[in-house]
């Protein structure tokens, strides 16, 4: 098999300008005794949920959907990230979101466990390749542009048969203070299937230092560039009070956006996430989130 980053780009890539520079400021303050803590505690929740995931497909898909969205906020509060779930996501649907780190994988497993699109290169290391697959993860390499229609209907096959499943159309991860344009190929899948297409807004903040109460946008939590998954994982664990918002905004009835097309329906998408995500980078603390259910597009 050919390596995955020996393959040349084609024309229609998307490739993000952001790198090392983009995380190289964010603070990271927790100790050493901290940081070995939340690393077996990670290693403790992988191994656990791995097992659990295992003993739940004798128990059907409730259990086995239960089991990833507890394994991952367990992973998350392993990592000293805490999870802000807002909205909900129906369990048949396309789920559409911004793409800024390893972790959006599991963030959004925290509140709707799916199989998820992503880069065939993560799974060279066999260790998260494990964890990949656990979540069902589906791979593309997104150098090879004539794979692409057989992953489109492969995941129309899945929300046709009442599976959930995640894409992220951005096609590559940004930092979270830069973004891309979604590309409209999964839409189509959703069209086909005659299900809901979910916008997800991501945003990762960090607590503000201390008298001051709130949270700034971060990108601590960053993959970008030459990070490997190492680096993402041990800058979050190397720092304090980081969080990932997870918001829902809409369901929108991909069937109704059938004459318009899968262009309009993917800027549709794009305009709810990232209006979303245009939110002042301060953030004032104002006590928990409340969860709440998206109105249906009319």
């Amino acid at each position: 098999m050919i390596p995955v980053g020996t393959l040349r780009r084609h024309p229609w890539q998307q490739q993000s300008h952001c790198g090392a520079a983009c995380s190289a400021q964010e603070p990271l303050h927790a100790g050493a005794w901290l940081r070995a803590t939340r690393w077996a505690a990670f290693l403790t929740v992988l191994l656990l949920g791995l097992l659990a995931l295992v003993l739940t497909y004798v128990l059907g898909a409730r259990a086995r959907r239960m089991a990833i969205r507890c394994g991952a906020r367990g992973m998350l509060w392993s990592l000293g990230m805490r999870v802000e779930p807002v909205g909900n996501v129906p369990l048949r649907a396309l789920v559409v979101a911004n793409h800024q780190s390893l972790l959006d994988i599991v963030a959004i497993a925290s509140i709707a466990p799916a199989a998820f699109v992503a880069k065939a290169d993560i799974f060279d290391a066999r260790g998260v390749a494990v964890l990949m697959r656990a979540f069902g993860a589906i791979p593309l390499r997104r150098e090879r542009l004539r794979e692409l229609p057989a992953t489109v209907e492969h995941v129309g096959r899945l929300l046709g048969r009442g599976s959930t499943v995640a894409v992220f159309p951005e096609g590559t991860t940004y930092c979270g203070f830069h973004r891309g344009d979604f590309r409209p190929a999964f839409f189509q899948a959703a069209i086909d299937a005659g299900v809901d297409v979910v916008p997800v807004s991501l945003r990762y903040t960090m607590r503000l230092p201390r008298p001051v109460r709130g949270a700034r946008q971060s990108a601590v939590a960053a993959y970008v560039g030459e990070d490997s998954e190492i680096d993402t994982l041990a800058r979050v664990i190397g720092a304090r009070g980081v969080a990932v918002r997870v918001h829902a905004t809409e369901v929108i009835d991909a069937a109704a956006w059938a004459p318009a097309g899968r262009r309009a329906l993917a800027a549709r998408a794009e305009a709810a996430v990232f209006a979303d995500s245009s939110l002042p980078d301060v953030v004032v603390d104002r006590g928990p989130v409340r969860r709440r259910a998206p109105a249906r597009a009319a």
